[in-house]
C-alpha cells in the first residue's frame, strides 16, 4: 500500500499546495462573478441588499406586438445599465480598486427614474455621474443634446453628467460626429459674425462648444447594442457567459501558480530521485517537464472551477453555504474531486483494494475541509498574498493526513489480528449471556420486593384508618413498615415519646 500510495501522496500534496495558493484568487474572482448573479436576481445575498431592478424583472417587461422591436430596444437600455454596473463592480474587485458603481435608483438622494443621471460611480470620495443611451439614430441624439433649445426634444440636460455612455460600437463614430459638427458650427458662426448676425453667431458657437464637450463625455458603456438586447432576451444565459469568462480569467491566473508551485515540487522530487539513484537524469528532466505541465493544468482547473463554485456559493440563499464560500473549500473541492477520481480509477484497474479506496477517499474529503480552514488561518496569520495561504494549507493537510493515517493503522492492525477479534467476540457473547441472566434475577427480586411493600403499605393504611387503635399499636405498625424500608425509628411507644418531649434534647424521630 505504501508503494502504491507514495505517488498519490505527492500528487495530493501538489494539488493541495496549488489549491491553497489560489485561495485569494478564487475568493477575489468568485466575488467578482457574484456581481453578475446580483444583477440577475436583484439581491445581494451576502449583504441582504435588494436593488430596484434585476435582469429577470426587465426580461418580463410587456411587449406591444405592433412595436416589439422598439419595446425590446427600450427595455434593453435598462438591461445595459444593470450589466454595466455588474461589469464595473466585478472589474473593481478583480483589480482591487476602491470603486463601486450603482444605478441612480439604488443610490441615496436620486430617487426613481432620475431624468439626468443613470449611473453613479464612487471612487474613494469622488462621485462620477453617467447617462446611458442605447439608440439607433446617433446623430439625432447628439443634436438633441448639443443643440437643445428648450423644446420637447431638448436633451441638453445630459451635458450636466460627467459621462455619456453609449454602446461600444458607437463610441468612435459618435466622437467623430461631434468633431465634424463642432467644425461646421464654428465656420457658420464666423460667417454669421461677418454678416453682422451676432445673436445667431453666438448661438452657433455655443452649439459648437456643446459638441466639443460631448466628445469628451462620450464613453464606452462596456456593452454592444447586441449584448444589451441579448441581456434583455436571455438574462440567465448571458449571466452564465459572464461568470464563465470571469472563471476563465481566474483559471489563467491559477495556471501561473500551478506552474511555479507544482513545477517546483516536481523538480525537487525528481532531483531527490536522481540523487538516490532511482531515476536517470534524462528521465527526471522529462518527468519534471511533464509534472510542470500537469501542474499548470491543475492550476487552471482549480482557479476556473474554484471561482465558479465560489461565485454560486457566495450568492446562495443558505447562510451555511455562504459561510463555506468564505473558506478555501471551493478550490479544495477540485483537488478532492481529482484525488478521489484517481483513487476510483486505480480501484477499477485492481491497483488498490476496496479498503484502500475508502481510506483514500475519506482522507481526501476530511483533508479538503481541514486544509480549507487552515488556508484561511494561514492567510490571516501571514498576510502575504499566496504565501500565507500555502503555509496554512500545508499545515492543515499534514495534520489531517497524520491523524487519518494513524486511525487507519489501528483498523489495519485489527484486521491482521483476526484470532484476537474472534476471542473478543466470544467474550462479548458470554458477557451478554451473563448480563441477560442478571437482568432476569433483578426483575425477579424487584417483583417480589414490590409485592412485599404493597402488603406492608396496605397494613399501614389500615392502621391510619382505624379510629380506636391504641398509640402503642400505632407505633408498632409504623416501626415495622420503617424496618422493611431499612430505616430505624427512635420512638417505639408512647412512653418513648413522653421521655423525649419532657427532655431538653431536640426531637429526633
Amino acid at each position: 500500500m505504501k508503494e502504491k500510495g507514495s505517488k498519490i501522496d505527492i500528487d495530493n500534496f501538489r494539488d493541495v499546495a496549488i489549491g491553497s495558493a489560489t485561495y485569494e484568487l478564487t475568493q477575489r474572482f468568485g466575488r467578482a462573478g457574484g456581481e453578475f448573479l446580483i444583477g440577475l436576481h436583484g439581491i445581494d445575498h451576502e449583504t441582504g441588499q435588494k436593488f430596484d431592478r434585476s435582469l429577470l424583472q426587465v426580461s418580463q417587461g410587456k411587449i406591444n406586438p405592433d412595436f416589439s422591436e422598439q419595446n425590446i430596444k427600450q427595455q434593453a437600455g435598462f438591461s445595459a445599465e444593470i450589466r454595466s454596473v455588474n461589469k464595473r463592480n466585478a472589474e473593481a474587485i478583480i483589480n482591487r480598486t476602491n470603486s463601486k458603481t450603482f444605478r441612480s435608483e439604488d443610490f441615496p438622494g436620486y430617487g426613481k427614474n432620475h431624468n439626468v443621471v443613470d449611473l453613479i460611480e464612487v471612487v474613494d470620495s469622488d462621485v462620477i455621474t453617467s447617462q446611458t443611451k442605447f439608440v439607433t439614430n446617433q446623430d439625432e441624439l447628439l443634436k438633441k443634446i448639443a443643440c437643445g433649445d428648450g423644446g420637447k426634444n431638448d436633451m441638453s440636460r445630459y451635458l450636466e453628467v460627467d459621462k455619456l455612455e453609449v454602446p461600444t460600437e458607437q463610441v468612435e463614430s459618435m466622437k467623430l460626429k461631434c468633431q465634424e459638427q463642432a467644425k461646421i458650427l464654428t465656420v457658420q458662426s464666423e460667417n454669421l459674425k461677418a454678416e453682422g448676425n451676432l445673436d445667431l453667431a453666438q448661438k452657433k458657437i455655443k452649439q459648437a462648444q456643446n459638441y466639443q464637450k460631448l466628445e469628451q463625455k462620450i464613453s464606452d458603456s462596456g456593452l454592444t447594442t447586441e449584448e444589451a438586447i441579448y441581456a434583455r432576451l436571455y438574462p440567465r444565459w448571458e449571466t452564465a457567459k459572464e461568470i464563465t469568462q470571469i472563471s476563465h480569467r481566474a483559471g489563467l491566473e491559477g495556471a501561473k501558480f500551478g506552474v511555479v508551485i507544482g513545477g517546483a515540487i516536481s523538480a525537487v522530487t525528481n532531483i531527490i530521485a536522481v540523487t538516490s539513484g532511482d531515476k536517470e537524469f534524462s528521465d527526471a528532466l522529462l518527468d519534471t517537464g511533464k509534472g510542470t505541465l500537469i501542474s499548470g493544468v491543475m492550476g487552471y482547473t482549480t482557479g476556473a472551477s474554484g471561482t465558479a463554485i465560489k461565485t454560486y456559493m457566495s450568492q446562495s440563499t443558505s447562510i451555511v453555504t455562504r459561510n463555506l464560500a468564505k473558506t478555501n473549500l471551493p478550490a479544495q473541492i477540485i483537488s478532492m474531486t481529482l484525488a478521489t477520481g484517481k483513487s476510483i480509477r486505480q480501484y477499477a484497474m485492481g491497483e488498490i483494494t476496496e479498503s484502500e479506496l475508502f481510506e483514500e477517499i475519506g482522507c481526501c474529503a476530511t483533508g479538503a475541509i481541514s486544509t480549507s480552514m487552515f488556508t484561511v488561518i494561514g492567510q490571516m496569520a501571514i498576510p502575504i498574498p499566496v504565501f500565507g495561504g500555502v503555509i496554512g494549507g500545508m499545515v492543515g493537510y499534514a495534520l489531517t493526513n497524520t491523524f487519518y493515517q494513524s486511525f487507519f493503522e489501528v483498523l489495519r492492525s485489527r484486521d491482521i489480528s483476526s484470532e484476537r477479534r474472534k476471542l473478543i467476540e466470544m467474550q462479548c457473547a458470554a458477557a451478554k449471556l451473563i448480563a441477560q441472566e442478571y437482568e432476569q434475577k433483578i426483575k425477579f427480586l424487584f417483583s417480589a420486593r414490590i409485592k412485599e411493600l404493597e402488603g406492608l403499605s396496605l397494613s399501614v393504611f389500615r392502621v391510619l384508618d382505624d379510629p380506636i387503635i391504641s398509640s402503642d399499636e400505632f407505633c408498632f405498625e409504623i416501626n415495622r413498615f420503617a424496618d422493611n424500608l431499612g430505616t430505624k425509628l427512635s420512638i417505639n411507644s408512647m412512653s418513648d415519646l413522653e421521655k423525649v418531649m419532657l427532655s431538653d434534647e431536640p426531637l429526633v424521630i
